[in-house]
């Protein structure tokens, strides 16, 4: 972190002309050529060039000027002499550090494990047009009024529901005391209008499919449970198939991704044995959040 911020104190200078001759580059990259020495120890051209690979494009054509290169170099050997400074001060057995030494290496072996699970799968013409003709509202220029109530989990997604079949007129109402869509909620679940591609295609599918007065039944998003209701609906022409096939093809292979991934991620849990006990769970109280910003405030 050192290296980097002292690297992006001013604006890059030119780089350096490249040196003269193929005996004097070479020279200048051996492995094992030692650039500079400290505490007994040495630091090798090989090991300035590691570094260097590890940082982003931009910076490692910053470091190729003489004097960032020189500043770089001098910037790790000044990390590692303030790291010894604080194994004396004993910082590297803080319970703290190793908590979030723990925790980031959790972090990246749980990234590399989700790699395995993040290819693409192959998505056909025929698949794409099979989509396209079992969805007549989908790809459309057709606009709607809708508003919806979003909550976490379905049995109160139904609960309200059964509720609304009962009494529409209540759907502002209820979307104002429930929906955890805090954007949305406060003007009764109102979304606007809008056309497709503005929102998750489960959400369009079942939204584009009612018509104005229409309550659809739970729909099931990765944001949660959804209620949607259309209030007004212009209607527009369908596109044709070819401009509109690749947004389809994204669309399923991202739909796929995601089964892929709750596949896997629902054996794990059963393989685990699983089990929640609800009323715990409903006894934990989350710490306070930060709080509210003053209007104006910065």
């Amino acid at each position: 972190m050192l290296a980097l911020g002292a690297c992006g104190k001013d604006k890059p200078e030119a780089t350096a002309p490249a040196e003269q001759g193929t005996s004097a580059k070479m020279k200048a990259e051996a492995p094992g050529e030692v650039v500079a020495t400290y505490q007994g120890r040495q630091l090798t051209a090989d090991q300035v060039r590691q570094e260097m690979e590890r940082l982003p494009a931009p910076s490692r054509a910053y470091v190729t000027a003489p004097e960032r290169k020189r500043q770089f170099v001098e910037n790790l050997i000044l990390n590692d002499l303030l790291f010894d400074e604080g194994k004396k001060a004993g910082y590297d057995r803080d319970g703290e550090i190793e908590r979030q030494v723990t925790d980031l290496r959790k972090r990246l072996v749980v990234q590399r494990v989700m790699r395995q699970y993040q290819t693409p799968p192959e998505v056909t013409d025929d698949q794409a047009h099979a989509y396209y003709d079992q969805n007549p509202n989908l790809y459309s220029t057709t606009q709607i009024h809708a508003s919806h109530i979003l909550v976490k989990d379905e049995d109160t997604a139904k609960q309200i529901e059964a509720e609304l079949k009962e009494h529409p007129e209540k759907f502002a109402d209820v979307a104002k005391e429930k929906s955890t869509d805090t954007g949305s909620a406060q003007k009764g679940g109102d979304l606007g209008m809008f056309g497709q591609g503005r929102m998750v295609p489960e959400f369009e599918r079942v939204a584009f499919a009612l018509q104005p007065g229409q309550l659809s039944e739970v729909v099931k998003t990765q944001y949660g449970y959804h209620i949607i209701t259309v209030t007004e609906r212009k209607e527009g022409e369908r596109k044709p198939f070819d401009s509109v096939k690749e947004q389809i093809k994204a669309t399923l292979r991202n739909k796929q991704l995601q089964d892929q991934m709750q596949g896997h991620f629902d054996a794990l849990k059963r393989d685990a044995g699983l089990k929640l006990d609800e009323g715990a769970l409903a006894r934990i109280t989350p710490p306070p959040g930060a709080p509210p910003v003053p209007a104006g405030g910065h």
